[in-house]
């Protein structure tokens, strides 16, 4: 129990970090981001650079049982994003993808969770804007 809790609370933090620097047009420092990436790495079990390379289905599917399953899920959508912002203009295929991918599996989490949240809706309101 103390575990899954603790569990929970690093999902939380990770994704309000990037919630907050997505909504506010920010840089996460680069220490913070290695710290976070290999808690996400931790959690998700599945490094970033290949949790790029999965398209939505394979993550939902990746957490199909699992307890945390929707938390697992709207931190990889967030990892997607915060790593489609992170690239530059000469990747802008790879970007838009992942940013898609992003979006696409924070409006499931949104739709098939059991939780409603304005900061996620938020950010999917900013991204398909444009913004």
């Amino acid at each position: 129990m103390i575990k899954q809790d603790y569990l929970i609370r690093m999902i939380l933090e990770i994704i309000t970090l990037i919630a907050n620097a997505l909504l506010n047009k920010q840089k996460i420092r680069p220490q913070h981001w290695v710290e976070y990436d290999c808690l996400t790495r931790q959690i998700l079990e599945v490094p970033s650079d290949q949790l790029k390379d999965l398209s939505p289905e394979e993550i939902i599917d990746k957490y199909e049982g699992d307890t945390n399953r929707m938390g697992k899920i709207e931190l990889a959508a967030m990892t997607l994003l915060k790593i489609s912002e992170e690239l530059g203009d000469d990747h802008l295929l790879l970007k838009s993808r992942l940013k898609q991918n992003g979006i696409e599996l924070l409006k499931f989490v949104q739709m098939q969770g059991d939780t409603f949240s304005i900061q996620r809706m938020s950010i999917i309101s900013m991204l398909e804007k444009g913004n």
